[in-house]
């Protein structure tokens, strides 16, 4: 398998690039690998990876970073400003210049570049020509090398038993905080570095998309939507939901989502190598609306990664054939009743079929706190 920087180029290439410049922190562990946790906190505190089509590369940061750049990164021109000082545009400028791109077709994420920095670098380099290449790193990290697999599903497993340890120690009566710990605890003292999310949310708060737990009680009869993620080795996420109910079974409950189970088994049925992402869509809203099942989603899913949404969403509108080694999160919603009912595992494209990552069954059954 071709290096990262490699298949970087391959696209660089194709659409006329002959620089590309990083600032995302996704982007910039994945291509430098170098994390540099300020990056998310604090976006005037740039980094900024130069990656050119032919030439040295470069890397710039914050000089309190050095320690951790040096040790990490396998880049060898390495820069440092020093904070409120000096502008990492500039240091930009200067590598640019250097290497003969001051006029080159530049490619950067303008997304992550603030407007008073885009001003800066228009002002220091006036006919630079800046062409967004978000695309270009969605389409290098969209097949997954085996060592990310191994991370991602070694992650995803380590979140799953974390919940199932949880189930285990709570009753009705327990609070959502008081489950919510207990899961936390698993999932570090079971190998995540750090917790990423916990949404949680029982009966009429399920709707909330975002919730977090509190103090509220759990009762029997309760329906509860828990969606949480971890962070793994290599920064490489867990992104993991499910439906639980809480003492006695409402046989309503029951039956939605015994029926989001089997549309969840028809989607797996359609995954493999050359299929369209939008088909997937299609299969789901076709297996929800067959079966009475109300259908109001964006999109079924979305490929996982260092960052918990990555290229492709699987949506009406996205035709991208899926490819061998690409992952996704598969996640049908039901949302009726004044309740969302969810559930979401993590799925290993395969040339012939697929291979659940994240479990090891097909239907990932009822849960229950008794």
């Amino acid at each position: 398998m071709l290096s990262r920087y490699d298949r970087l180029k391959k696209y660089m290439a194709e659409d006329g690039i002959d620089v590309a410049v990083i600032i995302s922190p996704a982007n910039t562990i994945y291509f430098s690998e170098t994390y540099i946790m300020t990056q998310k906190d604090i976006p005037d505190r740039l980094a900024i990876t130069v990656l050119p089509l032919s030439g040295e590369p470069a890397i710039i940061a914050c000089c309190i970073e050095q320690n951790t750049v040096d040790s990490e990164t396998w880049i060898k021109d390495r820069r440092y400003y020093v904070e409120f000082q000096q502008s990492p545009i500039d240091f930009l400028a200067d590598v640019l210049e250097e290497r003969g791109l001051a006029d080159a077709r530049i490619g950067i994420e303008l997304g992550y570049l603030t407007a008073s920095y885009y001003q800066e670098l228009m002002h220091r380099m006036p006919n630079i020509n800046l062409v967004n290449c978000k695309r270009i790193f969605e389409k290098v990290r969209m097949i997954k090398e085996p060592k990310e697999i191994k991370y991602l599903a070694d992650a995803a497993n380590i979140t799953r038993v974390a919940m199932e340890k949880g189930l285990q120690e709570v009753h009705p009566g327990c609070t959502e905080r008081e489950f919510a710990n207990k899961v936390k605890t698993y999932m570090i003292n079971d190998g995540l570095s750090a917790i990423d999310f916990f949404v949680m949310g029982a009966c009429e708060k399920s709707v909330l998309v975002h919730a977090l737990p509190t103090e509220n009680v759990m009762r029997g009869g309760d329906q509860m939507r828990l969606d949480f993620g971890g962070v793994g080795e290599g920064h490489y996420l867990s992104d993991f939901a499910r439906t639980v109910m809480v003492g006695e079974l409402n046989q309503k409950y029951v039956d939605i989502y015994t029926k989001m189970c089997e549309t969840q088994e028809e989607i797996f049925s359609h995954i493999r190598a050359g299929v369209p992402a939008s088909e997937l869509f299609r299969v789901c809203a076709d297996g929800m609306t067959k079966r009475g099942l109300p259908f109001n989603i964006p999109h079924i899913g979305h490929s996982l990664g260092i960052e918990c949404h990555e290229f492709p969403m699987l949506s009406p509108v996205e035709d991208f054939a899926l490819e061998e080694n690409m992952v996704f999160n598969i996640e049908p919603v039901v949302m009726t009743e004044g309740r969302m009912f969810h559930f979401e595992d993590l799925v290993l494209v395969k040339k012939d079929g697929f291979e659940i990552l994240s479990n090891t069954q097909v239907n990932p059954g009822l849960l229950r706190i008794v």
